[in-house]
C-alpha cells in the first residue's frame, strides 16, 4: 500500500494513482506545522506496515506564504528555510517508525501573482502571495535542495516531478489553469512519474 500525507497538491497530483493507494491530504497545510507540532496530519502509525510506502508533499504553501512573511518580521532568509525543513525531516523520523520506503516529493514551482489576479481578482485575504515572484521560486529553489540533501542523509527517496511544468524563470508554467494546481491533464505526468518510480523500487 501506498499512503500519501500532504497540502491540496497530494490531491492535485496523484487523486489518479493507479496503484492501491491512501491519500489523506488536508488543505492548506504547511511544512511548518508540521515540524512545529512534530505531527503528520492523518498518519496513523497503526495502519503503515513495514512492507508500505510513505509519499509526503508538502512545501507550496510555505513558499508562497510563510518564508516571506517570516522575514518581513526579521528572520534570515536561510536560517528560516533550515529549520523549515530540519524540522519537517526531523518530524517524519520521529514519526514514520515502519515502512518500506519514504518519498518526499519536491515543491511544486509557484504560480504567479499577476496571472492569478488576471483570472480571478484581487487576492483575498485567505489565499495569499506573499514576496515576489522571484523570491519565491528563490524560496522553493533553496527548500528543494535542502529536502534532496536531506533525504540522502536520512535514506529517503527525493522525487521531483516538476521539471516539464517549469518555465524558464522557474515559475509554474501553463500546465496551470492560473490557479497554484497543475490541472489534471498534466497531473497525470506527475502520477505516472510516481507509479515508474514505486514500480522501480519493487
Amino acid at each position: 500500500m501506498i499512503y500519501i500525507y500532504g497540502d491540496s497538491h497530494a490531491n492535485a497530483g496523484f487523486s489518479e494513482l493507479s496503484l492501491p493507494n491512501k491519500n489523506y491530504w488536508a488543505s492548506s497545510i504547511t511544512m511548518f506545522r508540521i515540524g512545529r507540532d512534530n505531527h503528520i496530519i492523518n498518519y496513523n502509525q497503526d495502519e503503515v506496515k513495514s512492507e508500505d510506502i510513505v509519499c509526503l508533499v508538502y512545501g507550496e504553501v510555505d513558499c508562497r506564504c510563510h518564508v516571506q512573511k517570516q522575514i518581513n518580521l526579521g528572520g534570515n532568509e536561510d536560517n528560516i528555510i533550515f529549520e523549515l525543513v530540519d524540522n519537517y525531516f526531523k518530524t517524519i523520523k520521529n514519526n514514520i517508525k515502519s515502512y518500506k520506503k519514504i518519498i518526499v516529493v519536491s515543491v511544486i514551482p509557484p504560480a504567479t501573482q499577476s496571472l492569478f489576479e488576471e483570472l480571478y481578482g484581487p487576492i483575498k485575504h485567505d489565499f495569499p502571495f506573499v514576496g515576489s515572484d522571484e523570491n519565491r521560486v528563490r524560496f522553493r529553489t533553496k527548500i528543494n535542495a535542502l529536502k534532496e540533501k536531506l533525504c540522502l542523509e536520512y535514506g529517503y527517496i527525493y522525487f521531483n516531478p516538476y521539471d516539464f511544468c517549469t518555465n524558464p524563470n522557474g515559475t509554474l508554467d501553463n500546465s496551470s489553469n492560473g490557479d497554484v494546481h497543475i490541472i489534471q491533464e498534466y497531473a497525470k505526468k506527475v502520477t505516472n512519474s510516481l507509479s515508474d518510480l514505486i514500480s522501480s523500487l519493487s
